[in-house]
């Protein structure tokens, strides 16, 4: 009667997290297989063998209600004979950045865990059938150490894993699992319709849908520096999160030959032998950040104790004084830049160690002990994974600067590109709703339509997050607990990104799927608006930016973002063909804009405030790039003050970088009435999309300059969450330059759904070349332009189905032709006179 758990509200049931099991299954095939297909998801995450040979792992990251499942091509892996699948299941038992723990429905019946497979391949016009039956053989193995510690709150636990208690082979056809347990059929209740409850049955897994993603693409990477070899002195009594980071470096003879042979890939190898009580740490750089599951290939006696700890940066790495000789990775027990390690236990023999779980790398700290015999390493390395987008878009153009620029931005999103957006592949590796809002924009401009399925998984993965009151989680899927920390101004983001993402695709489909959540959101925030009609004291975490803008009363950044969120909510309502529903949701805007354009501008400084009393209606004097961007962009602010805004917000003098604790958790005091909130490097890119929008993208250039120059001057390879490198190193939201360098200097830019029709609206310094390539759906667009005084010249490539018009705001109608349709244009426009 277990299936009455699910019922009776039963109390989780209690297991221990962090179990590892290996799961394996034989069958006889007559003969090689015509076709083999294979389809799988667990409860954790998985590892795929077939006859000893790793096909592939996952699954991608989803909700308990909307399980994907993966599918694979085995035609080639299966033989004549026995065969062999096996799989390696983790039981996290704890919700992670990309993992939801079940909660209710089953598991107070089964518990954590679970394995689903379903398979067939044909034979000789047979079909042989593979699935999770009771013909499976399991174990939970000892091989892997249990009470391990989390790398940090939100990622996975730290893998130890001792190779000697892992069952050679065990993967492969004819290996003796007679001692390993039975399956256990994770299926309860059941009958006919006149049994219990009808038949009620409880079982996992009740909706699987296919991974939407294509596979992701890994390749070896071997790292480019041995920077460091020392003698450690080792201290087996630390746990292992702790041991690499605090042992004593120790200044003595080394037992180390042909140090460089681990860095060749040839067929040499590295001896390391180490004395009782010590052991040998190595330092591995690999000159850029990458993404990937660190590995290392040896040689081994057994017993022989390696730990890998990988990280983004060492001490002192951006500082003046640089890094010191014996700079080490360490442990950073802020915002979870801490372990980030794995400790491996070698068995006989040759073998190779893979960390189960991915990080971001850029410095690999390897220490080894108990080596008296000699440990022969062959390679050190990481296997480099990422989402498969291909550099279908390009730019350059006569500014070293902005060249650099636009690539560090693409290979900053590429970093935060596998199984979902995410803000950062070191610290969280959580899909945040508003880093998405520029993450799939950049990616648009840098990789094209192959970057769009992983944009539509993820609207349709906030979607499925949605509460019963309206609001999404901040993040997700992941350990968000449901009902935990909010941020309503994400939601915003994500009404945003729907309709950009429309704008690039066409997809009406997806768009259709998720407006019903699109509604209930909007509904929750007008709840929340006042008497002014304006939204009051937003609740919960009012986040917009790692910046001082104003955010209580009646905020001005967070209503003029809450009105573009209702006109891109309109937009997506008339493409479904819904005009009812359009015009209410615009005349809400239009009531917003009017009471902020009412109570929020400030005509002696020529600027709008930041903060209204909602009682009082007395204006706070404390300004910010962020609310006069959302003016322009989404308050209907009007055009005759964008001059006097634009002015404000880009002046030098006035603009003040503020502390946002704890990504940014030092700033300089602001002069309220004077100085002007300096967007951090999330808000910057709609303050980049407003001064285009008002015809000033030189002033974005300038700001370019002077916030991210230094960062690249610094040895930046991927753009920090922050202007100082305070936080992650690599942050997708900061790269909008690479989007805005082709959509606005470039100036191709979509104006129906599908980009099947772009205006052409370039905003390039007098004197300036520029070339690129825009990848869209219908295929690629190919520019070259140089722009003389109010002549611009060059050549337009169109692919078919799409038209391409010059904005007639900007070029005199004389010009010889401003409608390209497909194929190759000359170009011989003539500017008219603007502010650039």
């Amino acid at each position: 009667m277990g299936f009455l758990a699910a019922m009776q509200d039963a109390p989780a049931r209690a297991e221990k997290p962090n179990r590892w099991y290996l799961f394996r299954r034989e069958f006889t095939l007559d003969q090689s297989p015509e076709s083999a297909e294979v389809n799988i998801t667990v409860d954790g995450r998985y590892q795929l063998f077939v006859n000893g040979k790793r096909i592939g792992r996952g699954p991608v990251r989803s909700d308990v209600h909307h399980q994907k499942y993966d599918s694979y091509d085995l035609t080639k892996h299966l033989t004549k004979g026995v065969n062999c699948i096996a799989v390696i299941v983790h039981v996290y038992g704890v919700d992670t950045a990309w993992h939801e723990r079940v909660r209710g429905m089953w598991q107070p019946t089964f518990g954590d865990g679970g394995l689903w497979l379903d398979g067939s391949a044909q034979v000789d016009g047979g079909t042989v059938t593979v699935a999770t039956d009771a013909e499976w053989r399991c174990i939970e193995s000892p091989a892997w150490d249990q009470d391990t510690e989390r790398m940090n709150k939100g990622l996975g636990f730290i893998e130890s894993l001792d190779a000697r208690s892992l069952p050679q082979d065990w993967n492969t056809a004819g290996f003796d699992d007679s001692e390993w347990d039975a399956v256990q059929i994770m299926h309860s209740g059941g009958g006919g319709p006149e049994s219990f409850f009808g038949g009620l049955v409880t079982e996992p897994f009740p909706t699987l849908l296919p991974n939407p993603l294509p596979e992701m693409t890994e390749t070896f990477v071997a790292p480019e520096q041995l920077r460091l070899v020392k003698r450690v002195r080792a201290q087996v009594e630390l746990p292992v999160h702790r041991a690499l980071y605090e042992e004593e470096f120790l200044d003595a003879e080394l037992s180390i030959t042909q140090p460089e042979a681990m860095l060749d890939q040839g067929e040499g190898h590295t001896t390391i032998t180490t004395l009782g009580g010590e052991g040998v740490t190595l330092l591995f750089g690999f000159g850029k950040l990458f993404t990937g599951f660190p590995s290392i290939k040896i040689e081994a006696a057994g017993g022989e104790i390696i730990d890998i700890a990988v990280n983004e940066r060492l001490p002192g790495e951006f500082t003046d004084d640089g890094m010191a000789a014996d700079a080490r990775v360490v442990a950073t027990p802020v915002l979870g830049n801490d372990t980030h390690i794995a400790r491996y236990i070698a068995r006989p023999g040759h073998q190779t160690f893979e960390r189960f779980e991915w990080s971001a790398i850029k410095w690999m700290q390897v220490t080894i002990r108990n080596a008296p015999a000699g440990l022969k390493v062959r390679t050190v390395g990481m296997n480099f994974m990422r989402y498969p987008a291909g550099n279908a878009g390009s730019f350059s153009c006569d500014d070293p600067f902005l060249n650099e620029l636009w690539k560090v931005g693409q290979r900053t999103v590429q970093l935060c590109m596998h199984d979902g957006w995410e803000d950062c592949p070191s610290r969280e590796q959580r899909q945040w709703l508003g880093d998405v809002t520029v993450e799939h924009l950049v990616s648009q401009a840098a990789f094209g339509p192959a970057s769009h399925a992983l944009t539509a998984k993820y609207l349709c993965d906030v979607a499925s997050s949605q509460r019963p009151d309206g609001l999404t989680q901040m993040f997700a899927p992941g350990d968000h607990e449901v009902n935990g920390l909010l941020i309503p101004d994400w939601t915003l983001q994500w009404i945003l990104t729907a309709a950009d993402y429309l704008l690039w695709t066409g997809d009406e489909e997806t768009i259709e799927d998720i407006y019903p959540a699109i509604e209930r959101a909007l509904q929750w925030f007008d709840l929340q608006r006042g008497p002014s009609g304006l939204v009051v004291d937003l609740p919960y975490w009012h986040f917009m930016d790692w910046s001082g803008v104003g955010r209580h009363g009646e905020a001005c950044t967070l209503n003029a973002q809450y009105s573009g969120a209702l006109q891109a909510a309109a937009r997506m309502a008339t493409a479904l063909e819904n005009p009812r529903a359009a015009k209410r949701l615009l005349a809400i805007s239009a009531e917003l804009n009017a009471a902020l354009d009412e109570r929020h501008w400030d005509e002696a400084r020529g600027i709008y405030v930041d903060v209204v009393d909602p009682v009082t209606g007395k204006q706070e004097a404390r300004t910010s790039q962020h609310a006069n961007a959302a003016m322009i962009l989404w308050g209907d602010a009007p055009r005759k003050r964008w001059q006097r805004m634009v002015n404000r917000i880009t002046d030098s003098e006035r603009l003040t970088f503020t502390a946002g604790p704890p990504i940014a958790p030092e700033g300089e005091t602001l002069d309220e009435r004077e100085g002007v909130v300096l967007a951090n490097t999330f808000y910057s890119h709609f303050v980049y999309c407003a001064l285009a929008k008002a015809g000033h993208f030189n002033r974005a250039i300038g700001l370019f300059r002077e916030r991210l120059k230094p960062m690249l001057d610094r040895g930046a390879d991927t753009l920090w969450e922050s202007l100082e490198p305070t936080a992650s190193l690599c942050h997708g939201f900061s790269a909008s330059p690479t989007y805005q360098l082709t959509h606005e200097y470039l100036g191709l830019q979509p104006i129906t759904n599908g980009a099947d029709q772009l205006r052409f609206s370039p905003q390039m310094p007098d004197g300036m070349s520029a070339q690129g390539t825009l990848a869209i759906v219908n295929g690629a667009i190919e520019i070259a332009v140089k722009r003389d005084g109010y002549s611009l010249t060059g050549t337009l490539v169109v692919p078919s189905g799409t038209t391409i018009e010059a904005d007639t705001d900007r070029f005199e109608s004389g010009s010889s032709k401003l409608t390209f349709g497909a194929g190759k244009h000359e170009l011989r426009l003539k500017l008219k006179p603007s502010p650039i």
